[in-house]
């Protein structure tokens, strides 16, 4: 008798425990990087606010679903529906970078009679990009804005991941708004208790504000600390490498152009090899049809023996003609791609080419 008492008391000290951490520890679903810092109780009841500090140690944080989420269950009577908003508001010139650690929502069993992955019918999480032109800042002390916001049109859903984590994210401006949202049971079926939002993980994802555009390390080594997206890479530097589209392996931001410049010496060809393509487009790449594109050039400018590429038809292996090359690349504010990765190589011509 004595032992199952000590046991009983065992088990309530360890759920008390276990509840007691879950709602310190894990609470925190906003949450500065290397930061003990929490914010509580206000997802979901207002808007969270993240501004960008000017501290580059302290432009990282978290963003955690709300514990309340694991809490809801799935019959036709339930509460209401969760719907979380967040807001980033960066420095000029910054963009906010989007990392999914981790990605798992509820989603009815029966959404699979839709025969689609539609964001509607499924908890979500959705993104809305604002271009520089949506916003108006202020040019006081506090740095504040006013954006033209549109709550129910946003521009990338995130939902039903059964396989695959989504990709990473970088916002167009230095604005950007993310929005979570659950939805109401509607659908009676016996798998309830299956579907329960007790057995998904959540979302936690990773924030960062960035001048870089998103850029690796090597591009963004390269990277001219200008404001704007070129790069140079010199043989003197970097003989060979990679470089690839701002953002990658994620989609790339609209609105932006980007130019890569490799400088070699006068006894060098660069060797340009692109192993992934995809930019968004049809056709030949044309202005009138709002695509995006790549333009390569052994000049500063525009090479007509060249035409533009986009699309997934990669071009080929291209060498320069002489020691100097340029990679130019366009998004317009429409649609995106998850862009390219290629390879670069100064070649010494009296090796070569003989």
């Amino acid at each position: 008798m004595k032992i199952r008492v000590e046991k009983n008391l065992f088990r309530i000290f360890f759920l008390i425990s276990l509840k007691f951490y879950g709602y310190t520890q894990l609470s925190p679903y906003v949450r500065r990087l290397n930061s003990n810092s929490k914010t509580e109780s206000s997802c979901c009841e207002n808007v969270i606010i993240i501004r960008s500090d000017n501290d580059t140690k302290k432009s990282d944080g978290y963003l955690k679903e709300p514990p309340v989420y694991h809490e809801l269950n799935n019959y036709h009577k339930s509460r209401s529906p969760i719907e979380c908003i967040y807001k980033f508001y960066g420095q000029p010139g910054e963009r906010i970078q989007i990392f999914y650690e981790s990605f798992e929502l509820y989603y009815p069993f029966d959404v699979n009679k839709f025969n689609k992955i539609d964001c509607r019918y499924s908890d979500s999480i959705c993104l809305k990009f604002y271009e520089d032109n949506q916003i108006n800042q202020k040019n006081d002390s506090s740095h504040s804005m006013t954006v033209n916001l549109n709550n129910q049109n946003y521009d990338l859903c995130n939902c039903i991941n059964i396989s695959f984590t989504p990709r990473q994210i970088i916002s167009a401006s230095n604005f950007l708004q993310i929005r979570f949202r659950t939805v109401r049971r509607s659908f009676e079926t016996g798998q309830s208790s299956v579907h329960s939002r007790k057995n998904y993980s959540g979302y936690l994802l990773r924030y960062r504000f960035t001048k870089d555009f998103g850029f690796d390390s090597i591009e963004s080594k390269a990277l001219v600390k200008n404001g704007e997206c070129n790069i140079y890479f010199n043989s003197t530097q970097y003989q060979n490498g990679y470089f690839t589209t701002p953002n990658y392996p994620g989609l790339y931001p609209r609105d932006l152009e980007c130019h890569y410049f490799f400088i070699g010496l006068k006894n060098e060809k660069v060797q340009i090899t692109f192993h992934t393509f995809d930019i968004e487009g049809v056709n030949q790449c044309g202005a009138d049809t709002k695509s995006d594109y790549v333009e390569l050039s052994n000049f500063q400018n525009r090479d007509r023996f060249y035409s533009r590429f986009c699309g997934v038809n990669k071009p080929g292996t291209i060498i320069s003609d002489g020691g100097f090359f340029h990679v130019t690349f366009y998004s317009n504010n429409v649609f995106d791609g998850k862009g390219f990765q290629a390879s670069f190589y100064f070649l010494n011509t009296s090796i070569y080419f003989i």
